[in-house]
């Protein structure tokens, strides 16, 4: 019984350098932020490297389903996400590390359609397949805009630049990814109109003590310089040009 008690003593306080921190990304992956075959490209696969080497673990980002991430953290297939506390898998049992970065959806538009409000959208726009969109942008959609829907962010900005729509809505850090793959003028584009914003938080199982301690520190003095990162970040694995043909920026 002593012997017993004693392994789960030394189990409970095992130190965070013998702790391994999986953190789910959607299966398909989401320019900039994580990308690749195995979700170990981008902005926050970086983070995770650098936070890793840090605290002296092992880290990195496990491709999983939206729908199959609850059931990951119950099975212990992972541990952590990036995500709005609000929109965690299992948020009560999870404790949100940050905000480590702000999320910003941004309107753009063609340049001689710039907005000044969302009263002044007329026309049409491109916008992503299931994604929700803030509802003074749904108030305008079927009366003074035309939707047309793109699978991905890639075929949605690819119709936007041949003039199939005037506006889409992207994350702006997505937007200037791809635009600077292809060497797109991005002032070209951008508008003031801000759709949605949120704050981003890791997300760490509340049972992973020793890991929220060193994810707490660490980002208590780190910054995600998101200017500095993006020129840096590599090409995705399969990148579908976007340029239209025999067009100039």
């Amino acid at each position: 019984m002593r012997i017993c008690l004693l392994i789960i003593i030394a189990f409970w306080f095992l130190p965070v350098s013998s702790q391994t921190l999986q953190v789910m990304g959607a299966d398909e992956g989401f320019l900039p932020f994580y990308y690749g075959s195995n979700l170990n490209k981008g902005i926050f696969a970086e983070v995770i490297n650098e936070f890793a080497l840090e605290a002296g673990i092992t880290a990195g980002i496990r491709p999983m389903a939206r729908k199959r991430q609850a059931w990951a953290l119950e099975e212990g297939l992972a541990n952590a996400v990036f995500a709005n506390p609000l929109w965690m898998p299992l948020p009560k049992r999870m404790h949100a590390v940050g905000p480590v970065l702000t999320w910003r959806d941004r309107v753009f538009a063609q340049p001689n359609r710039k907005p000044d409000s969302y009263d002044d959208l007329q026309g049409s726009i491109c916008l992503r397949r299931w994604f929700v969109y803030s509802d003074r942008l749904e108030r305008r959609l079927g009366t003074d805009l035309v939707r047309h829907d793109a699978y991905n962010a890639q075929q949605m900005l690819h119709m936007f630049l041949l003039k199939r729509c005037d506006y889409i809505v992207m994350n702006d850090m997505e937007f200037r990814f791809l635009a600077l793959l292809e060497n797109v003028n991005t002032a070209l584009y951008n508008t003031n109109l801000i759709d949605d914003e949120w704050p981003v938080y890791l997300g760490i199982l509340k049972t992973e003590v020793a890991l929220i301690e060193a994810a707490e520190a660490f980002f208590a003095s780190h910054t995600i310089d998101l200017e500095a990162m993006l020129p840096k970040l590599p090409s995705p694995d399969r990148f579908i040009s976007i340029q239209p043909r025999n067009q100039g920026n």
